[in-house]
């Protein structure tokens, strides 16, 4: 059986050639089709990880999370085999923050922990001023989640620590949603300083873990571009839209779905002393129209929520993104800015820019591409980890 090759009693999980192959590239997931024994592993156990050798014994990879009922069975925790106790995790968390206090900021909202980045498989720590906003996304995390509050308010001190595992990505382990107050007193949304303007968030109601963090380096960057009239599309809070009206653009409008989300937007515009006008609706529609009426802009944020969920979703995502770059491309004047983005892993880079210019060879324009940017510094990419470079933000000029 499986549980027999551990060297202290901690069960085994033997894996396929495959499953080798992939770890060895780099890469620390091991997904179900690829176990090949894994006896009666516990859900969110630290297993040890190898591959049965064809001449006799084994051959290591190291410890991961085990989740039973996950798609992603295995997370790789490390190489080795060291015991993962409080010391061990306790030590990975001060890396982490080490990571960040090296990048630095003058914001009060950042991440701290972005899960397999970090060597954290599943868990997610983001600071908002004196709080603190966690996930436990695999059963491994979620089994650890006290010990997580506790090394978090030994290394940090948080007035307050909130969970928002309110996400369906909890389901596919096995885990029920939920979000609330773990630890210490919130008393209300939080104002924060976020990318140069003070932010109302709300931990428990907010999206996310309480607002979107990993535009925030984005926001400055399209706001030194901000001239003439700017539309800010599915402007949630104003993310984009507020940098750009600080920056001193002549005009701003914020689109979105939601008139909840466009109310929080102005009542932090008043909060900052900044104008913006405010459009609810839906962005297709409303794009398409405007460009019915010969409306023109200088500068528009295309921001969507991902529209490609998994693999099979791709093909119609692709459309949708190219119909709105395509509205976008037409309402800009000769020599305006679009700034296009996906959050959609799924939507890889290489496809993402040739539907950009797919989207401008139907509109009749060309436009040169200023930057390609990603996450902001604080959501690190892991080297042979695909998932954790997830945000796409091209940065392009209409020639003509």
């Amino acid at each position: 059986m499986a549980k027999d090759a551990g060297s202290a009693g901690q069960p085994t999980v033997y894996i396929s050639a495959r499953g080798a192959a992939r770890l060895e590239a780099g890469h620390p997931w091991v997904f179900k089709s690829d176990i090949k024994d894994s006896g009666s592993v516990q859900n969110g156990e630290v297993v040890r990880v190898a591959i049965r050798r064809r001449a006799g014994g084994e051959k290591l990879f190291g410890q991961a999370f085990f989740s039973s009922q996950s798609i992603i069975t295995l997370r790789l925790i490390s190489g080795d085999e060291r015991p993962c106790d409080r010391h061990f995790w306790r030590e990975r968390l001060q890396v982490a923050l080490d990571g960040r206090r090296l990048i630095g900021g003058e914001d009060e909202a950042g991440r701290l922990v972005f899960a397999e980045a970090d060597g954290l498989p599943g868990l997610i720590v983001d600071r908002y001023g004196p709080a603190l906003s966690i996930q436990t996304l695999c059963a491994g995390a979620e089994r650890l989640k006290d010990l997580w509050l506790e090394l978090l308010e030994e290394l940090l001190q948080p007035r307050a620590v909130v969970e928002r595992n309110d996400t369906a990505s909890r389901r596919l382990e096995g885990l029920e949603e939920r979000a609330g107050l773990l630890r210490g007193v919130l008393g209300g949304p939080l104002t924060v300083r976020l990318g140069g303007l003070m932010r109302q968030v709300d931990l428990l109601q907010g999206q996310k873990t309480g607002a979107y963090l990993d535009q925030r380096e984005n926001y400055l960057r399209a706001a030194r571009l901000a001239r003439g009239r700017c539309l800010d599309v599915f402007s949630y809070q104003g993310g984009f839209g507020l940098a750009l009206a600080r920056a001193g653009a002549a005009e701003v409008t914020l689109v979105d779905q939601s008139e909840k989300s466009l109310g929080l937007a102005a009542r932090d515009a008043e909060l900052n002393r900044l104008e913006v006008r405010t459009q609810a609706g839906n962005a297709f529609d409303l794009l398409h129209r405007w460009q019915k009426e010969g409306e023109k802009f200088d500068l528009i944020v295309l921001d969507p929520p991902a529209f490609a969920k998994n693999r099979t979703a791709v093909e119609a995502a692709q459309r949708g993104y190219k119909e709105i770059n395509l509205r976008a491309m037409k309402l800009l004047q000769a020599g305006g800015v679009l700034v296009s983005c996906s959050c959609s892993h799924h939507m890889q880079e290489p496809l993402f820019e040739k539907m950009l210019l797919d989207a401008a060879q139907d509109a009749g324009r060309t436009l040169q591409i200023l930057e390609r940017r990603g996450a902001a510094a604080d959501h690190p990419e892991r080297l042979g980890f695909p998932e954790s470079r997830y945000l796409k933000c091209f940065i392009m000029r209409v020639l003509d």
